[in-house]
């Protein structure tokens, strides 16, 4: 009698992909899409009218900037194509540790300027949780080190 062997389940090339980034690659990439969509949803709002992060404070494109820049650096080493932080002065996890700081300070002081007579929205907390999921792998560690020294 012959008994068939059960075919190994293909991984697609996505899924190879995903699993070829750093569990911290993953998460900055995920909090960092989150808040580039957040800077779009309402931050503040005064009655039945509401107004987005960029529409707030316009100087809010620096963390838009920095968090396309973010995501397309996670697809660009998910993909294989290359590691953008090799060739700089500054290690990766500085380099990421930067721009996920920068991105935490300027939502941060978006959120401290609220708009007179205005309340805050579901995005400004977004965009400050995004913010800071993003900055912890890579901003903590620095941090701890320095303190040490």
């Amino acid at each position: 009698m012959v008994v068939a062997r059960p075919t190994p389940r293909r991984v697609g090339k996505s899924r190879q992909r995903l699993n070829a980034l750093s569990a911290k690659d993953r998460i900055v990439g995920a909090a960092t899409f989150v808040l580039l969509v957040s800077l779009w949803l309402p931050w503040f709002s005064a009655g039945p009218y509401s107004e987005d992060g960029l529409g707030a404070h316009g100087w809010l494109f620096l963390a838009e900037l920095d968090s396309i820049v973010l995501v397309l650096y996670v697809l660009i080493v998910a993909f294989g194509v290359g590691d953008l932080a090799a060739q700089g002065r500054l290690s990766k996890e500085q380099l990421l540790a930067l721009i996920t700081g920068v991105n935490l300070a300027l939502v941060v002081l978006g959120f401290l300027l609220k708009p007179g007579g205005s309340s805050w929205s579901y995005g400004v907390f977004l965009a400050l949780a995004a913010s800071v999921v993003a900055f912890l792998p890579f901003g903590l560690p620095i941090i701890e080190a320095r303190r040490r020294h």
